[in-house]
């Protein structure tokens, strides 16, 4: 009897024990699985964090340093621009302190022009023209075309309700000997600058447009020469 009763009273309290060890073994082991991984991770955080506003950081003044980068670029665009249109002035020579030509004369690159306020027949014109050691104008380059297209349009006066752009004789002529456009030095025409109809006499332009007519028309006239680069 005695021995039983210690198995009696021994027998409890070995299985609360046993109970108690298989409850808490798997918290137990899980805390110490979770535990390896959770101070990494708290490290990381605040280093993914920094490296998130470096970036910021970083897109920003990437984004400064480019806008900076246009509003320079601008800033270069005009000043060509400006140094562009000076250059034009000394070359042109539209400023009356850097023209090379004889007054009363246009400069326009190395050349002067002569605009006539008087009407002539075109063999007059070159007569003309040649007294003032130049000859009657001659078109060689399409800038120099639209140079002349430009300058003539601004002669006009008013006719009723409408404008009456006048009229200039230009150096070409028809050559009946050669059957061909030439001009007053003697060189041939290129069609490649502009058109004319027809097959003979003088060639006038107005209003930017060129038509031939008898020579003997009495009309406005242009002279051209070389400007006088240097001094007299």
């Amino acid at each position: 009897m005695p021995v039983q009763q210690r198995k009696v009273k021994g027998t409890p309290s070995h299985i609360n024990v046993i109970y108690q060890a298989k409850q808490d073994g798997p918290a137990a082991d899980t805390a110490a699985a979770e535990t390896p991984w959770r101070r990494p991770a708290i490290i990381l955080m605040p280093l993914c964090l920094l490296l998130l506003i470096l970036v910021i950081v970083m897109a920003q003044r990437v984004y400064h340093l480019t806008k900076k980068s246009e509003e320079q670029l601008e800033i270069l665009e005009i000043e060509n621009i400006v140094l562009s249109e000076t250059l034009q002035q000394l070359t042109t020579g539209k400023e009356d302190n850097c023209s090379m030509c004889e007054v009363g004369w246009d400069q326009w690159g190395n050349r002067c022009y002569f605009f006539a306020t008087s009407v002539k027949t075109w063999h007059r014109g070159l007569k003309a023209c040649t007294s003032m050691s130049a000859s009657l104008v001659k078109i060689e380059t399409k800038k120099e075309l639209e140079f002349l297209q430009r300058e003539t349009s601004k002669h006009f006066y008013p006719r009723q309700r409408d404008r009456y752009y006048s009229p200039f004789w230009t150096g070409l002529t028809y050559d009946n000997n050669i059957g061909n456009w030439t001009w007053a030095d003697g060189s041939r025409f290129s069609f490649q600058l502009f058109q004319v109809s027809g097959a003979k006499g003088c060639v006038y332009i107005q209003k930017e447009k060129f038509y031939p007519q008898s020579c003997a028309k009495r009309d406005l006239y242009i002279c051209e020469k070389l400007a006088k680069f240097g001094g007299p």
